[in-house]
């Protein structure tokens, strides 16, 4: 008798481990997922709040606002070239064109990764889009210390729409790393020993 009820014991405290255990994972998942999706968030929220804060600023100096944001840059370049330097205004306008295409794909390639059964490929894709923005970052920022030095304080030297593309970069390579294979999956240590 008191053979039986000490395996009786046993076996009610293996499945209330067994339970706990199940718990704990679920708990671990939903953080996971969690703070894979804040990341997502914020970094796609920055991504398109860059497109509208000046990427180069004006400050006191400047006998007005020049301030200059991606979006009417790609536009405003082309036309703002009259004279001399048209060729030049209309290759700056196709660069500016093309960050704000890099962007746009790794923005894509961040909001992919919340898909129904995402595989690897996206994953990998959308890490080299946030290496390839980051790098695309760093020349932005070139780009602003240079026309910042070229303008003699009459241009910022802070550009926030590179600091919110560099956010973005950063969250997609985070995003990607963070990426739960099976977190669509409710279970996913059922199949698995």
């Amino acid at each position: 008798m008191d053979e039986n009820t000490a395996e009786k014991t046993a076996e009610d405290k293996t499945q209330e481990l067994r339970r706990q255990l199940q718990a704990l994972r679920d708990r671990v998942n939903r953080l996971e997922i969690a703070v894979f999706r804040a990341v997502v968030a914020v970094g796609s929220a920055a991504m398109v709040l860059g497109y509208f804060v000046p990427f180069l600023m004006a400050t006191e100096k400047a006998d007005d606002d020049e301030s200059i944001s991606l979006l009417p840059a790609i536009f405003g370049l082309g036309d703002a070239g009259d004279g001399p330097f048209e060729e030049e205004a209309v290759i700056a306008a196709v660069v500016v064109g093309v960050f704000a295409l890099a962007i746009l794909v790794a923005l894509i390639s961040l909001l992919r990764l919340f898909g129904n059964e995402v595989g690897n490929r996206p994953v990998r894709f959308a890490r080299v889009c946030g290496i390839v923005l980051l790098v695309v970052c760093g020349i932005g920022w070139l780009l602003v210390f240079a026309l910042a030095g070229h303008f003699e304080g009459r241009a910022s030297t802070f550009s926030p729409a590179a600091l919110s593309f560099t956010i973005g970069g950063v969250a997609t390579i985070v995003a990607a790393a963070l990426h739960p294979v099976d977190w669509r999956d409710p279970m996913p240590w059922a199949g698995r020993r």
